[in-house]
Protein backbone atom coordinates (compact mmCIF):
# COMPACT_ATOMS: atom_id res chain seq x y z
CA UNK A 1 0.00 0.00 0.00
CA UNK A 2 1.51 3.65 -0.75
CA UNK A 3 1.75 6.36 1.70
CA UNK A 4 -0.51 8.09 -0.36
CA UNK A 5 -3.32 5.49 0.83
CA UNK A 6 -1.96 5.24 4.01
CA UNK A 7 -2.23 8.60 4.78
CA UNK A 8 -5.23 9.64 7.06
CA UNK A 9 -7.02 11.98 4.42
CA UNK A 10 -6.47 16.00 5.34
CA UNK A 11 -8.73 18.05 7.77
CA UNK A 12 -11.46 19.28 6.11
CA UNK A 13 -14.06 21.99 7.45
CA UNK A 14 -16.48 19.68 8.91
CA UNK A 15 -20.00 22.22 9.36
CA UNK A 16 -19.29 23.00 5.22
CA UNK A 17 -19.29 19.25 4.78
CA UNK A 18 -22.02 18.58 6.58
CA UNK A 19 -24.85 21.20 5.51
CA UNK A 20 -23.15 20.13 1.93
CA UNK A 21 -24.06 16.52 2.40
CA UNK A 22 -27.75 17.58 3.98
CA UNK A 23 -28.59 19.80 1.01
CA UNK A 24 -27.47 16.84 -1.32
CA UNK A 25 -29.72 14.51 0.80
CA UNK A 26 -33.08 16.65 1.07
CA UNK A 27 -32.81 16.47 -2.84
CA UNK A 28 -33.94 12.70 -2.59
CA UNK A 29 -36.67 14.00 0.51
CA UNK A 30 -38.51 16.18 -2.22
CA UNK A 31 -38.51 12.97 -4.42
CA UNK A 32 -40.26 11.34 -1.50
CA UNK A 33 -42.30 14.35 -0.85
CA UNK A 34 -43.96 13.82 -4.33
CA UNK A 35 -44.59 9.95 -3.51
CA UNK A 36 -46.20 10.52 -0.51
CA UNK A 37 -48.60 13.22 -1.18
CA UNK A 38 -49.38 12.89 -4.81
CA UNK A 39 -48.76 9.31 -5.42
CA UNK A 40 -50.63 8.45 -2.08
CA UNK A 41 -54.07 10.45 -2.81
CA UNK A 42 -53.90 8.49 -6.31
CA UNK A 43 -53.53 5.06 -4.68
CA UNK A 44 -55.82 5.97 -1.97
CA UNK A 45 -58.74 6.66 -4.52
CA UNK A 46 -57.95 4.07 -7.21
CA UNK A 47 -57.24 1.42 -4.44
CA UNK A 48 -59.84 2.02 -1.95
CA UNK A 49 -59.45 2.17 2.19
CA UNK A 50 -59.05 -1.65 2.27
CA UNK A 51 -56.55 -2.49 -0.37
CA UNK A 52 -54.83 0.71 0.34
CA UNK A 53 -54.72 -0.62 4.32
CA UNK A 54 -53.57 -4.09 2.58
CA UNK A 55 -50.70 -2.04 0.98
CA UNK A 56 -49.68 -0.39 3.76
CA UNK A 57 -49.35 -3.62 5.89
CA UNK A 58 -47.47 -5.72 3.44
CA UNK A 59 -44.91 -3.19 3.83
CA UNK A 60 -44.84 -3.78 7.35
CA UNK A 61 -44.62 -7.23 7.61
CA UNK A 62 -41.78 -7.48 5.85
CA UNK A 63 -39.90 -4.79 7.86
CA UNK A 64 -39.63 -7.84 10.43
CA UNK A 65 -36.98 -9.48 7.81
CA UNK A 66 -34.48 -6.93 8.73
CA UNK A 67 -33.80 -8.78 11.92
CA UNK A 68 -31.88 -11.06 10.03
CA UNK A 69 -29.20 -8.25 9.13
CA UNK A 70 -27.34 -8.06 12.70
CA UNK A 71 -26.86 -4.69 12.69
CA UNK A 72 -24.26 -5.25 9.91
CA UNK A 73 -25.34 -2.38 7.29
CA UNK A 74 -24.89 0.29 10.35
CA UNK A 75 -20.95 -1.34 10.99
CA UNK A 76 -20.15 -1.43 7.72
CA UNK A 77 -21.01 2.46 7.52
CA UNK A 78 -18.99 2.56 10.31
CA UNK A 79 -16.13 0.78 9.20
CA UNK A 80 -16.06 2.28 6.17
CA UNK A 81 -15.90 6.07 7.37
CA UNK A 82 -13.19 4.97 10.13
CA UNK A 83 -11.36 3.00 7.86
CA UNK A 84 -11.26 5.94 4.91
CA UNK A 85 -10.63 8.63 7.91
CA UNK A 86 -7.16 6.13 9.11
CA UNK A 87 -6.80 5.44 5.46
CA UNK A 88 -6.69 2.14 5.41
CA UNK A 89 -8.48 0.37 2.26
CA UNK A 90 -7.49 -3.35 2.75
CA UNK A 91 -9.80 -3.21 5.81
CA UNK A 92 -12.18 -1.73 3.67
CA UNK A 93 -11.84 -4.65 1.38
CA UNK A 94 -12.37 -6.81 4.23
CA UNK A 95 -15.52 -5.41 5.89
CA UNK A 96 -16.70 -5.19 1.76
CA UNK A 97 -15.87 -9.20 1.49
CA UNK A 98 -16.90 -10.53 4.76
CA UNK A 99 -20.19 -8.81 4.73
CA UNK A 100 -21.19 -9.78 1.46
CA UNK A 101 -20.64 -13.58 2.11
CA UNK A 102 -22.82 -13.24 5.33
CA UNK A 103 -25.57 -10.95 3.50
CA UNK A 104 -25.58 -13.68 0.64
CA UNK A 105 -26.79 -16.59 3.23
CA UNK A 106 -29.00 -14.63 4.55
CA UNK A 107 -30.49 -13.70 1.44
CA UNK A 108 -30.82 -17.57 0.67
CA UNK A 109 -32.73 -17.99 3.87
CA UNK A 110 -35.12 -14.76 3.10
CA UNK A 111 -35.95 -16.98 -0.14
CA UNK A 112 -36.16 -19.98 1.36
CA UNK A 113 -38.69 -18.37 4.06
CA UNK A 114 -40.94 -16.20 1.85
CA UNK A 115 -43.19 -18.75 0.33
CA UNK A 116 -44.04 -20.23 4.25
CA UNK A 117 -45.01 -16.24 5.28
CA UNK A 118 -46.83 -15.48 1.78
CA UNK A 119 -49.45 -18.34 1.72
CA UNK A 120 -50.14 -18.34 5.80
CA UNK A 121 -49.96 -14.72 6.56
CA UNK A 122 -53.70 -14.32 5.80
CA UNK A 123 -54.43 -16.26 9.01
CA UNK A 124 -53.49 -13.86 11.14
CA UNK A 125 -54.42 -10.77 9.45
CA UNK A 126 -58.49 -10.04 9.30
CA UNK A 127 -57.91 -10.09 5.13
CA UNK A 128 -60.83 -10.44 3.41
CA UNK A 129 -61.52 -13.56 1.57
CA UNK A 130 -61.52 -12.24 -1.81
CA UNK A 131 -58.26 -10.58 -1.27
CA UNK A 132 -56.51 -13.28 0.38
CA UNK A 133 -54.32 -14.78 -2.80
CA UNK A 134 -53.42 -10.94 -3.59
CA UNK A 135 -52.14 -10.61 -0.06
CA UNK A 136 -49.77 -13.82 -0.55
CA UNK A 137 -48.72 -13.24 -3.96
CA UNK A 138 -47.56 -9.78 -2.47
CA UNK A 139 -45.93 -10.61 0.04
CA UNK A 140 -43.82 -13.88 -2.18
CA UNK A 141 -42.70 -10.74 -4.73
CA UNK A 142 -41.46 -8.48 -1.94
CA UNK A 143 -40.00 -11.34 0.00
CA UNK A 144 -37.85 -12.75 -2.77
CA UNK A 145 -36.44 -9.01 -4.39
CA UNK A 146 -36.04 -8.41 -0.37
CA UNK A 147 -33.44 -11.40 -0.76
CA UNK A 148 -31.92 -9.94 -3.51
CA UNK A 149 -31.78 -6.74 -2.48
CA UNK A 150 -30.19 -7.49 1.15
CA UNK A 151 -27.18 -7.86 -0.45
CA UNK A 152 -26.54 -4.84 -1.96
CA UNK A 153 -28.08 -2.54 0.75
CA UNK A 154 -24.45 -2.51 2.04
CA UNK A 155 -23.22 -0.65 -0.78
CA UNK A 156 -25.35 2.11 0.27
CA UNK A 157 -24.46 1.33 3.65
CA UNK A 158 -20.81 2.12 2.58
CA UNK A 159 -21.33 4.93 0.40
CA UNK A 160 -22.98 6.61 3.93
CA UNK A 161 -19.83 6.09 5.05
CA UNK A 162 -17.48 7.77 2.63
CA UNK A 163 -20.09 10.74 2.74
CA UNK A 164 -21.19 10.58 -0.75
CA UNK A 165 -24.76 11.64 -0.08
CA UNK A 166 -24.83 13.49 -3.44
CA UNK A 167 -24.30 10.21 -5.56
CA UNK A 168 -27.18 8.32 -2.90
CA UNK A 169 -29.18 11.14 -3.45
CA UNK A 170 -29.60 11.24 -7.39
CA UNK A 171 -30.08 7.23 -6.87
CA UNK A 172 -33.18 7.81 -4.61
CA UNK A 173 -34.86 10.65 -6.67
CA UNK A 174 -34.25 8.55 -9.84
CA UNK A 175 -36.21 5.53 -7.87
CA UNK A 176 -38.90 7.42 -6.09
CA UNK A 177 -39.91 9.09 -9.70
CA UNK A 178 -40.26 6.00 -11.98
CA UNK A 179 -41.53 3.98 -9.14
CA UNK A 180 -44.26 6.67 -8.57
CA UNK A 181 -44.64 6.65 -12.90
CA UNK A 182 -44.84 2.88 -12.59
CA UNK A 183 -47.76 2.94 -9.94
CA UNK A 184 -49.51 5.60 -11.98
CA UNK A 185 -49.81 3.01 -15.32
CA UNK A 186 -50.31 -0.30 -13.27
CA UNK A 187 -52.71 1.56 -11.86
CA UNK A 188 -54.57 3.28 -14.65
CA UNK A 189 -54.24 0.03 -16.63
CA UNK A 190 -56.44 -1.94 -14.33
CA UNK A 191 -53.01 -4.15 -13.16
CA UNK A 192 -53.54 -3.57 -9.30
CA UNK A 193 -51.32 -4.09 -6.41
CA UNK A 194 -49.32 -7.15 -8.60
CA UNK A 195 -47.64 -4.85 -10.89
CA UNK A 196 -47.33 -2.25 -8.46
CA UNK A 197 -45.43 -4.73 -6.27
CA UNK A 198 -43.45 -5.83 -9.33
CA UNK A 199 -42.43 -1.78 -10.26
CA UNK A 200 -41.21 -1.47 -6.48
CA UNK A 201 -38.77 -4.86 -7.06
CA UNK A 202 -37.40 -3.35 -10.17
CA UNK A 203 -36.67 0.10 -9.47
CA UNK A 204 -35.18 -1.26 -5.92
CA UNK A 205 -33.12 -3.82 -7.96
CA UNK A 206 -32.46 -0.66 -9.89
CA UNK A 207 -31.72 1.83 -7.26
CA UNK A 208 -29.26 -1.01 -5.38
CA UNK A 209 -27.39 -1.33 -8.65
CA UNK A 210 -26.44 1.72 -9.28
CA UNK A 211 -24.99 2.11 -5.89
CA UNK A 212 -22.86 -0.60 -6.20
CA UNK A 213 -21.49 0.92 -9.33
CA UNK A 214 -21.18 4.46 -7.52
CA UNK A 215 -18.80 2.85 -4.80
CA UNK A 216 -17.11 1.34 -7.21
CA UNK A 217 -16.04 4.74 -9.20
CA UNK A 218 -15.58 6.14 -5.47
CA UNK A 219 -13.13 3.72 -4.07
CA UNK A 220 -11.36 2.65 -7.37
CA UNK A 221 -9.74 -0.09 -4.97
CA UNK A 222 -12.36 -2.12 -4.40
CA UNK A 223 -11.90 -5.85 -4.63
CA UNK A 224 -14.44 -8.57 -3.53
CA UNK A 225 -12.70 -11.81 -2.96
CA UNK A 226 -13.82 -15.02 -0.70
CA UNK A 227 -9.68 -15.25 0.29
CA UNK A 228 -10.76 -11.53 1.84
CA UNK A 229 -13.62 -12.55 3.87
CA UNK A 230 -12.20 -12.44 7.20
CA UNK A 231 -13.27 -14.50 10.16
CA UNK A 232 -12.13 -11.70 12.55
CA UNK A 233 -13.05 -8.82 10.71
CA UNK A 234 -16.37 -10.99 11.39
CA UNK A 235 -15.74 -10.73 14.76
CA UNK A 236 -15.28 -7.37 14.94
CA UNK A 237 -18.49 -6.02 12.70
CA UNK A 238 -20.42 -8.41 14.53
CA UNK A 239 -19.12 -7.07 17.51
CA UNK A 240 -20.44 -3.49 17.14
CA UNK A 241 -23.59 -4.58 14.59
CA UNK A 242 -24.92 -6.48 17.44
CA UNK A 243 -25.76 -3.79 19.95
CA UNK A 244 -27.14 -1.81 16.40
CA UNK A 245 -28.88 -4.95 16.03
CA UNK A 246 -30.81 -4.97 19.10
CA UNK A 247 -31.48 -1.37 18.37
CA UNK A 248 -32.37 -1.78 14.65
CA UNK A 249 -34.72 -5.42 15.55
CA UNK A 250 -36.33 -3.02 18.01
CA UNK A 251 -36.54 -0.38 16.22
CA UNK A 252 -38.70 -2.55 13.37
CA UNK A 253 -40.62 -3.65 15.83
CA UNK A 254 -41.99 -0.21 16.85
CA UNK A 255 -42.64 0.79 13.92
CA UNK A 256 -44.21 -1.88 12.40
CA UNK A 257 -46.41 -3.91 15.33
CA UNK A 258 -48.70 -0.49 15.40
CA UNK A 259 -49.79 -1.57 11.82
CA UNK A 260 -49.30 -5.16 12.58
CA UNK A 261 -51.74 -5.33 15.76
CA UNK A 262 -54.15 -2.63 14.07
CA UNK A 263 -54.41 -5.16 11.36
CA UNK A 264 -54.97 -8.09 13.47
CA UNK A 265 -57.67 -6.79 16.28
CA UNK A 266 -59.07 -4.08 14.05
CA UNK A 267 -58.76 -4.85 10.32
CA UNK A 268 -56.83 -3.91 7.28
CA UNK A 269 -58.73 -0.50 7.09
CA UNK A 270 -58.16 0.81 10.61
CA UNK A 271 -54.44 0.38 9.41
CA UNK A 272 -55.29 2.92 6.41
CA UNK A 273 -56.77 5.25 8.87
CA UNK A 274 -54.06 4.77 11.43
CA UNK A 275 -50.52 4.88 9.27
CA UNK A 276 -51.91 8.17 7.35
CA UNK A 277 -51.10 10.82 10.19
CA UNK A 278 -47.25 8.80 9.98
CA UNK A 279 -47.42 9.41 6.26
CA UNK A 280 -48.24 12.71 6.29
CA UNK A 281 -45.39 13.59 8.28
CA UNK A 282 -43.12 11.01 7.20
CA UNK A 283 -41.30 13.57 4.44
CA UNK A 284 -40.18 15.75 6.87
CA UNK A 285 -39.30 12.86 9.27
CA UNK A 286 -37.08 12.03 6.15
CA UNK A 287 -35.22 15.12 5.94
CA UNK A 288 -34.43 14.83 9.63
CA UNK A 289 -33.24 10.99 9.39
CA UNK A 290 -31.32 12.26 6.18
CA UNK A 291 -29.27 14.85 8.46
CA UNK A 292 -29.39 11.76 10.98
CA UNK A 293 -27.33 9.76 8.50
CA UNK A 294 -24.45 12.24 7.78
CA UNK A 295 -24.35 12.92 11.38
CA UNK A 296 -23.33 9.09 12.11
CA UNK A 297 -20.71 9.68 9.77
CA UNK A 298 -19.34 12.63 10.98
CA UNK A 299 -19.32 11.35 14.47
CA UNK A 300 -17.55 8.40 13.69
CA UNK A 301 -14.81 10.41 11.96
CA UNK A 302 -14.58 13.07 14.64
CA UNK A 303 -13.96 10.05 16.94
CA UNK A 304 -11.08 9.18 15.36
CA UNK A 305 -9.90 12.87 14.50
CA UNK A 306 -11.32 16.07 16.71
CA UNK A 307 -12.39 16.80 20.31
CA UNK A 308 -15.40 16.22 22.71
CA UNK A 309 -16.26 19.67 21.97
CA UNK A 310 -16.74 19.10 18.45
CA UNK A 311 -18.67 16.42 18.86
CA UNK A 312 -21.01 18.46 21.48
CA UNK A 313 -21.44 21.05 18.89
CA UNK A 314 -22.57 18.33 16.14
CA UNK A 315 -25.01 16.89 18.63
CA UNK A 316 -27.04 20.18 19.63
CA UNK A 317 -26.59 21.86 16.11
CA UNK A 318 -27.95 18.42 14.16
CA UNK A 319 -30.85 17.88 16.71
CA UNK A 320 -31.68 21.81 16.81
CA UNK A 321 -31.48 22.41 13.38
CA UNK A 322 -33.76 19.12 12.35
CA UNK A 323 -36.26 20.14 15.06
CA UNK A 324 -36.11 24.12 13.46
CA UNK A 325 -36.83 22.47 10.13
CA UNK A 326 -40.06 20.24 11.57
CA UNK A 327 -41.27 23.20 13.52
CA UNK A 328 -43.24 25.41 10.77
CA UNK A 329 -45.08 21.95 9.50
CA UNK A 330 -45.72 21.46 12.93
CA UNK A 331 -47.36 24.55 13.37
CA UNK A 332 -49.01 24.41 10.12
CA UNK A 333 -50.73 21.01 10.52
CA UNK A 334 -51.77 21.60 14.32
CA UNK A 335 -54.44 24.07 13.67
CA UNK A 336 -54.69 23.28 9.63
CA UNK A 337 -54.59 19.22 10.06
CA UNK A 338 -57.71 18.19 9.79
CA UNK A 339 -58.61 20.38 6.81
CA UNK A 340 -55.62 18.94 4.95
CA UNK A 341 -56.55 15.58 5.58
CA UNK A 342 -60.13 16.29 4.28
CA UNK A 343 -58.73 17.96 1.04
CA UNK A 344 -56.15 15.22 0.52
CA UNK A 345 -57.33 12.18 1.32
CA UNK A 346 -61.10 12.76 1.70
CA UNK A 347 -63.74 12.93 4.86
CA UNK A 348 -64.06 9.42 5.81
CA UNK A 349 -60.02 9.60 6.13
CA UNK A 350 -60.59 12.54 8.03
CA UNK A 351 -62.93 11.94 10.50
CA UNK A 352 -60.65 9.01 12.12
CA UNK A 353 -57.36 10.35 11.34
CA UNK A 354 -57.74 13.59 11.86
CA UNK A 355 -58.07 12.84 15.68
CA UNK A 356 -54.71 10.62 15.87
CA UNK A 357 -52.60 14.11 14.13
CA UNK A 358 -52.11 15.91 17.59
CA UNK A 359 -50.47 13.01 19.15
CA UNK A 360 -48.24 11.71 16.47
CA UNK A 361 -47.15 15.89 16.21
CA UNK A 362 -46.05 15.66 19.76
CA UNK A 363 -44.00 12.78 19.79
CA UNK A 364 -42.84 13.31 15.93
CA UNK A 365 -41.74 16.76 17.19
CA UNK A 366 -40.11 16.05 20.07
CA UNK A 367 -38.37 12.80 19.32
CA UNK A 368 -38.17 12.26 15.42
CA UNK A 369 -37.03 15.63 14.92
CA UNK A 370 -35.35 16.58 17.95
CA UNK A 371 -33.48 13.78 18.95
CA UNK A 372 -33.00 11.45 16.05
CA UNK A 373 -29.44 12.76 15.32
CA UNK A 374 -28.66 11.72 19.18
CA UNK A 375 -29.07 8.09 18.74
CA UNK A 376 -27.15 8.72 14.79
CA UNK A 377 -24.30 9.82 17.29
CA UNK A 378 -24.22 7.10 19.47
CA UNK A 379 -23.74 4.96 16.33
CA UNK A 380 -20.76 7.28 15.37
CA UNK A 381 -18.96 7.16 18.33
CA UNK A 382 -19.54 3.35 19.01
CA UNK A 383 -21.59 3.85 22.50
CA UNK A 384 -25.08 2.14 21.67
CA UNK A 385 -24.88 -0.36 23.63
CA UNK A 386 -27.31 1.61 26.22
CA UNK A 387 -29.27 3.32 23.24
CA UNK A 388 -30.33 -0.54 22.03
CA UNK A 389 -31.31 -1.77 25.54
CA UNK A 390 -33.49 1.12 26.17
CA UNK A 391 -35.02 0.54 22.81
CA UNK A 392 -35.74 -3.14 23.79
CA UNK A 393 -37.54 -2.14 27.14
CA UNK A 394 -39.91 0.37 24.61
CA UNK A 395 -40.45 -2.40 22.31
CA UNK A 396 -41.53 -4.79 24.80
CA UNK A 397 -44.03 -2.34 26.86
CA UNK A 398 -45.04 -1.44 23.22
CA UNK A 399 -46.06 -4.66 22.34
CA UNK A 400 -47.57 -5.62 25.52
CA UNK A 401 -49.56 -2.51 26.04
CA UNK A 402 -51.03 -2.86 22.63
CA UNK A 403 -52.01 -6.29 23.19
CA UNK A 404 -54.53 -4.68 25.87
CA UNK A 405 -55.03 -1.66 24.28
CA UNK A 406 -55.35 -1.92 20.91
CA UNK A 407 -59.18 -4.13 21.55
CA UNK A 408 -60.52 -1.82 23.99
CA UNK A 409 -59.68 1.93 22.80
CA UNK A 410 -59.00 1.49 18.15
CA UNK A 411 -56.31 3.46 16.91
CA UNK A 412 -56.60 6.88 19.32
CA UNK A 413 -55.15 4.22 22.33
CA UNK A 414 -52.69 2.54 20.06
CA UNK A 415 -51.10 6.69 18.97
CA UNK A 416 -51.12 7.36 22.89
CA UNK A 417 -49.18 4.30 23.70
CA UNK A 418 -46.37 5.05 21.34
CA UNK A 419 -46.06 8.83 22.06
CA UNK A 420 -45.48 8.36 25.70
CA UNK A 421 -43.14 5.56 25.38
CA UNK A 422 -41.50 7.16 22.51
CA UNK A 423 -40.66 10.32 24.56
CA UNK A 424 -39.78 8.53 27.48
CA UNK A 425 -36.98 6.43 26.00
CA UNK A 426 -35.99 8.18 22.35
CA UNK A 427 -36.71 11.24 23.82
CA UNK A 428 -35.48 11.09 27.26
CA UNK A 429 -33.29 8.43 28.16
CA UNK A 430 -31.61 9.00 24.70
CA UNK A 431 -30.02 12.40 24.98
CA UNK A 432 -28.93 11.60 28.58
CA UNK A 433 -27.01 8.82 26.97
CA UNK A 434 -25.21 11.04 24.51
CA UNK A 435 -24.61 13.73 27.76
CA UNK A 436 -22.93 10.63 29.55
CA UNK A 437 -20.86 9.62 26.51
CA UNK A 438 -19.32 13.18 26.01
CA UNK A 439 -19.17 13.94 29.58
CA UNK A 440 -21.37 16.75 28.77
CA UNK A 441 -24.41 18.65 31.12
CA UNK A 442 -27.72 17.14 30.00
CA UNK A 443 -29.60 19.76 30.99
CA UNK A 444 -27.01 21.53 28.74
CA UNK A 445 -27.51 19.45 25.62
CA UNK A 446 -31.16 19.54 26.18
CA UNK A 447 -31.45 23.38 26.10
CA UNK A 448 -29.73 23.57 23.51
CA UNK A 449 -31.56 21.51 21.17
CA UNK A 450 -35.27 22.99 22.17
CA UNK A 451 -35.47 26.22 23.65
CA UNK A 452 -35.13 28.02 20.82
CA UNK A 453 -36.90 26.14 17.86
CA UNK A 454 -39.75 25.84 20.42
CA UNK A 455 -40.10 29.29 20.97
CA UNK A 456 -39.78 30.38 17.63
CA UNK A 457 -42.88 28.51 17.49
CA UNK A 458 -45.66 30.66 19.22
CA UNK A 459 -45.27 33.29 16.81
CA UNK A 460 -45.85 31.44 13.90
CA UNK A 461 -48.88 29.33 15.57
CA UNK A 462 -50.22 32.66 16.55
CA UNK A 463 -50.09 33.68 12.94
CA UNK A 464 -51.63 30.23 12.05
CA UNK A 465 -54.83 30.40 14.28
CA UNK A 466 -55.79 34.24 13.15
CA UNK A 467 -55.20 33.19 9.59
CA UNK A 468 -57.84 30.09 10.47
CA UNK A 469 -59.67 32.17 12.56
CA UNK A 470 -60.41 35.19 9.58
CA UNK A 471 -59.05 35.26 6.02
CA UNK A 472 -57.66 31.55 5.46
CA UNK A 473 -60.62 28.87 6.88
CA UNK A 474 -58.50 26.22 4.84
CA UNK A 475 -61.64 25.64 2.61
CA UNK A 476 -59.65 25.59 -0.42
CA UNK A 477 -55.95 24.23 -1.64
CA UNK A 478 -55.08 27.92 -2.09
CA UNK A 479 -56.40 28.74 1.06
CA UNK A 480 -54.38 25.89 2.39
CA UNK A 481 -51.37 26.59 0.52
CA UNK A 482 -51.01 30.38 1.49
CA UNK A 483 -51.60 29.50 5.35
CA UNK A 484 -48.88 27.03 4.82
CA UNK A 485 -46.36 29.25 3.40
CA UNK A 486 -47.16 32.04 5.73
CA UNK A 487 -46.72 29.96 8.59
CA UNK A 488 -43.19 28.50 7.13
CA UNK A 489 -42.34 32.25 6.10
CA UNK A 490 -43.07 33.74 9.77
CA UNK A 491 -41.35 30.43 11.12
CA UNK A 492 -38.06 31.04 9.17
CA UNK A 493 -37.92 34.47 9.24
CA UNK A 494 -37.68 34.15 12.78
CA UNK A 495 -35.85 30.80 12.94
CA UNK A 496 -33.12 32.14 10.46
CA UNK A 497 -31.17 34.34 13.07
CA UNK A 498 -32.55 33.32 16.28
CA UNK A 499 -31.97 29.50 15.91
CA UNK A 500 -29.48 29.23 13.05
CA UNK A 501 -25.73 29.73 14.64
CA UNK A 502 -23.74 32.72 12.86
CA UNK A 503 -20.93 30.76 10.96
CA UNK A 504 -23.34 28.13 10.18
CA UNK A 505 -26.49 30.67 8.87
CA UNK A 506 -23.23 31.81 6.60
CA UNK A 507 -22.95 28.79 4.72
CA UNK A 508 -26.52 28.47 4.60
CA UNK A 509 -27.06 31.75 3.23
CA UNK A 510 -24.04 31.45 0.74
CA UNK A 511 -25.80 28.15 -1.42
CA UNK A 512 -28.97 30.17 -1.95
CA UNK A 513 -28.80 31.34 -5.98
CA UNK A 514 -28.37 35.14 -6.04
CA UNK A 515 -28.81 36.13 -2.61
CA UNK A 516 -25.87 33.57 -1.96
CA UNK A 517 -22.97 35.75 -3.55
CA UNK A 518 -24.64 39.08 -2.52
CA UNK A 519 -24.39 37.58 1.29
CA UNK A 520 -20.68 36.29 1.07
CA UNK A 521 -19.68 39.85 -0.57
CA UNK A 522 -21.26 41.73 2.33
CA UNK A 523 -19.52 39.49 4.84
CA UNK A 524 -16.53 39.38 3.18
Amino acid sequence: MSEAAAAPRPPVNQGQRLITNVLWSWTGVAASLFQGLVIARFLLNSLGEEHYGMWALIFSILDYFWFFDLGLNSAVSNFCARFQASGEPDKINQVISTSMFYFTMIGVCVWCLSPVLAWNAHRFFKISPQYQHEFGVLILILGVSWGLCIMLQMFLSALDGFQRFDLTSRVMVGQVLLRSIGYYLALKTGHGLVMMAEVFVATQIMGYALNFLNFRHVFPALRISPKLVSWRMFREILRYGLKSFVANSSTLTLNASGPVMVGHYLGGLAVGFYTLPGKLLQQAIDAVSRIGIVTRSNAAELSVTASRDAQVSLGIYSNRYSLTLFMPLACFLLVYGRQLIERWMGPQMAEHSAPLLPIFLLSYSLVLAAQFNSSSMLFGIGSHGGYARGLVVEAVLYVAALAWVAPRYGIWGVAWVSAILMIAVRGLYTPWLVSRALRYSFFSYMRGIYIRPLLVGLPALAVAMAAKATILPGRTWMELIVAGCLTAGVYMAVALFACIAPHHRGLFMGRIPLLGPRFVANRA
